[in-house]
């Protein structure tokens, strides 16, 4: 067991610096956009099949075929990426675990965008020789 803990911690540290911060951000923001668009096809395909509408069964295909690859695509920017962005292990997992949920990554994305910038943000420090 020890060994085997000691090999995932090995190879979870050798994902550092696969990706500089500002790219895995913009992939992660892609994919995020790409994984609302998914959601919004594969919904469109149920809509379709639940109706009875023509074509329901190609909707639904290209629908939930589209979808599936898009959420494959995020989970493993996501793997990839995590790391680059300075992610906890939590936040990486609920990034991972999200997706089950219609829209909610989008909703992660403006979330960690804003966590970000507030980082990002240098606070201002007032002059004592005023």
């Amino acid at each position: 067991m020890k060994d085997a803990k000691t090999t995932i911690t090995r190879w979870y540290h050798q994902m550092d610096g696969i990706f500089a911060e500002s790219e895995a951000w913009s992939l992660f923001k892609t994919m995020a956009i790409l994984e609302t668009i998914g959601w919004t096809m594969l919904l469109i395909g149920i809509m379709f099949k639940v109706n009875d509408w023509p074509l329901a069964d190609v909707a639904i295909a290209v629908g939930g075929s589209a979808h599936g690859m898009i959420v494959l695509a995020y989970m493993l920017v996501v793997l990839f990426a995590h790391r680059s962005m300075g992610w906890s292990v939590g936040k990486f997992a609920v990034a991972e675990l999200i997706n089950a949920i219609p829209y909610a990554v989008l909703v992660f994305e403006i979330w960690a965008s804003r966590q970000r910038k507030q980082a990002q943000a240098v606070p201002v420090i007032a002059s004592e020789a005023d």
